[in-house]
């Protein structure tokens, strides 16, 4: 059986969780991105999440590897309610369904959230924390520019998630939701011009994680008929608190991606992102009996994702 330290990880990707292009041209002038809402405007977005995990506790000669694959699809609708007269947009996000596919030396299952076949072990156990997503509903008042005012999470959803496993919690529903926004700055920007986005991540029970990403834009593209504004995201992680002792070190990373926007229907077209991370986590054992925590974890993954709006 995989302890909380594995299953953890193993639920938040699958809670969050392309096409190719051809060369485009380059615009020099200056240029503003914003999004663009409409009453009742129906936006449909497709997730696609590949992830290996490879874990190992180099502490103990009992423990052996364990190798983690999965591919999960998830499936999202966003609807706008209202729009406020000073431009902000109250979205209803609706997760529609969670399909996960996952291997691992501790057993193979699959999960979809439109059945309810029985699963034992670790799949019973990661399909705790993922079956309450499917028809979780809740609103994300957005500016035009991307910024998330505010997270409302119906009584109903918070206490399927809070009843759920513990992974992803109300909390981390509303912390995903307000960073999950791609945010442009306020004024025009230039070919080559960089801003940045920062949050925390909370990580129980090896405390914060601090995410920043730097955006970098690229220019126009032709694609598929379409003039598409091309954004580089690169993030980096770094531990909050290095002094909370909670063991947790992060040993190498490279992360980041590309987003292809489309400026005229005021919409993300579509979106890819790669990540590599190696984590250690290293704690003495309070029983003598039993060894020391010393996990190794190597993480790689893709995500793409498509949105396709309702015009």
């Amino acid at each position: 059986m995989i302890s909380r330290v594995y299953l953890r990880p193993i639920i938040a990707l699958a809670a969050f969780s392309l096409i190719a292009f051809g060369p485009g041209s380059m615009c020099l002038a200056q240029k503003t991105l914003a999004w663009k809402f409409k009453k009742d405007g129906v936006t449909h977005v497709l997730i696609e999440q590949d992830t290996s995990l490879q874990m190992e506790n180099t502490g103990s000669a009992t423990l052996a590897a364990n190798q983690t694959q999965s591919i999960q699809t998830t499936n999202v609708t966003w609807t706008v309610r209202e729009i406020s007269s000073d431009g902000i947009a109250s979205i209803e996000q609706m997760i529609n369904r969670v399909q996960l596919d996952l291997k691992s030396s501790a057993g193979n299952f699959a999960i979809d959230t439109n059945d309810n076949n029985s699963l034992t072990g670790l799949g019973e156990s990661v399909a705790k924390g993922i079956r309450p997503l499917a028809g979780a509903r809740f609103v994300v008042k957005t500016k035009t520019n991307g910024e998330v005012t505010e997270v409302i999470i119906p009584v109903d959803v918070s206490k399927k998630l809070n009843e759920g496993s513990g992974a992803l919690s109300e909390a981390g529903l509303r912390e995903i939701a307000v960073n999950g926004s791609l945010q442009f700055p306020t004024k025009s920007i230039e070919v080559g011009e960089n801003w940045t986005s920062q949050y925390q991540l909370d990580m129980p029970p090896f405390g914060e994680l601090i995410v920043s990403t730097t955006y970098q834009y690229l220019g126009e593209e032709n694609s598929s008929g379409k003039v598409l504004d091309r954004i580089k995201a690169t993030t980096a992680v770094k531990v909050a608190d290095a002094t909370n002792n909670s063991g947790l070190k992060l040993t190498s990373q490279d992360s980041g991606g590309m987003l292809w926007f489309d400026n005229a229907r005021g919409s993300i077209d579509h979106s890819e992102f790669k990540q590599e991370m190696t984590l250690n986590v290293v704690r003495p054992s309070v029983d003598p009996a039993k060894p020391a925590l010393d996990l190794k974890q190597v993480m790689k993954q893709t995500m793409k994702l498509k949105y396709t709006p309702q015009l």
